[in-house]
């Protein structure tokens, strides 16, 4: 659960007078047999200062969340979180309506009180090796349910109400009635749209069962409420979960696309405006979902070399066949050299013009003739584009705009 080269530290606080614990999705995940690489540690009976003393002969200490009674501690080649017991209070409406104080004689049990679920309210004592579990979390874990610890400070924060969906998804729990009515009457319109878009991230690429998340958060009225376009999950949403795609932005941008199948390619810009993804730094995330569904329909028509080319134009062929569930398209797509990206150029705006093509709307005419024809498989090489602008040039055959150019229409 923890590092054993951390231990010390326990005992360091413990002559000190305090008691550090491990808390929070540490425990949790280390109950579940999944062990992630975040360590959370929670110290109580000791002022800050007296933490950050500590903390100091075990590594490098990073003081930005003083004010949130947290510090950060650079050990081996991680990061631990270090706090003090919070208490929580409202003083507004929206998340940053709450504030939060450090107290560190609230005690284990207070201190867990302020958590969302029981399952992530179990605290651990290395030194001791028991458990601190007030609210029956250990049990809830064995009987995969989530549940609220305390009714009157779930309500306190709304995004939580997302984070149950999340949880829901990722472990594939069951959700509580009284939880399930507790998230559908949270006022989620007041939550700022990059806190939403950061649990549905997380159901997407973390959810072992997406459609009983997605499912909770549809029933109970939360998807109305901040993503109104998306209503019953799609049918083959964990079927492209499922799918092995390691870049992360990549499998994200495959994952929305999946989560926007049912929808039109307008309804999946309001899904995204909504969320702001192109705010964080994910316009090519924006780019790939909206290419993915601009181009769904035509690959799950008949395919032959000349359709694969086409689709191929955008990129992504991979991540297209995933989302229509086609291995003939990518069976195809690698035959044809465009699994990975667009067939190549053949020849570049400088050759044409030795060529004798002239500069400007001529050779943009020529230049996209000459891609019609690689399209469809007249050329195949330098050579065979050399010979073909010779020929237009010769016959004063150059096809005009209208005759060469690109549109949907090539797609159908």
């Amino acid at each position: 659960m923890i590092a054993r080269s951390l231990i010390p530290f326990f005992e360091a606080c413990r002559r000190a007078g305090g008691r550090a614990l491990v808390v929070g999705g540490t425990v949790r995940d280390a109950l579940l047999w999944t062990p992630g690489k975040d360590v959370d540690i929670e110290v109580h009976a000791l002022s800050l200062d007296d933490v950050l003393r500590v903390l100091r002969p075990f590594g490098s200490v990073s003081e930005v969340g003083r004010s949130f009674g947290v510090l950060k501690l650079r050990h081996g080649s991680g990061e631990v979180d270090v706090s003090l017991p919070r208490r929580d209070r409202r003083e507004g409406t929206g998340h940053k309506g709450i504030r939060a104080t450090a107290d560190p004689f609230l005690g284990p049990e207070e201190a867990a009180r302020r958590r969302d679920l029981t399952i992530n309210a179990i605290a651990w004592d290395p030194l001791e090796d028991v458990f601190v579990d007030p609210f029956h979390g250990r049990t809830d874990l064995a009987h995969r349910t989530l549940r609220a610890v305390d009714r009157h400070t779930f309500g306190e924060d709304p995004l939580r109400a997302l984070r149950v969906a999340q949880f829901a998804a990722r472990f594939d729990f069951a959700v509580a009635p009284e939880l399930r009515a507790l998230c559908a009457e949270m006022p989620l319109t007041e939550l700022p749209a990059e806190r939403i878009r950061g649990e549905v991230e997380k159901l997407l690429l973390k959810g072992r069962n997406l459609a009983h998340g997605w499912t909770f958060a549809w029933e109970t009225g939360m998807w109305e409420k901040v993503l109104p376009e998306w209503t019953a999950p799609p049918p083959d949403l964990d079927r492209v979960a499922r799918v092995a795609v390691q870049d992360p932005d990549r499998r994200l941008a495959l994952l929305y696309a999946a989560a926007c199948d049912d929808l039109s390619v307008d309804g999946c810009t309001a899904v995204l405006d909504r969320l702001r993804v192109h705010r964080v730094g994910r316009t090519h995330v924006r780019r790939v979902v909206l290419s993915l569904l601009r181009r769904r329909d035509a690959a799950r028509g008949p395919l032959d070399e000349t359709r694969v080319r086409r689709l191929g134009e955008e990129g992504d062929l991979d991540l297209l066949a995933a989302l229509v569930g086609s291995e003939r398209l990518l069976e195809l797509a690698e035959r044809l050299g465009v699994a990975e990206g667009p067939l190549p150029v053949l020849l570049d705006g400088e050759t044409l013009r030795i060529l004798g093509v002239r500069p400007g709307p001529e050779m943009g005419r020529v230049m996209a003739a000459l891609r019609e024809r690689q399209l469809v498989g007249d050329i195949v090489d330098a050579d065979g584009a050399r010979h073909e602008v010779t020929r237009m040039l010769e016959t004063g055959g150059t096809p005009d705009r209208k005759s060469t150019r690109l549109n949907s229409s090539h797609l159908v």
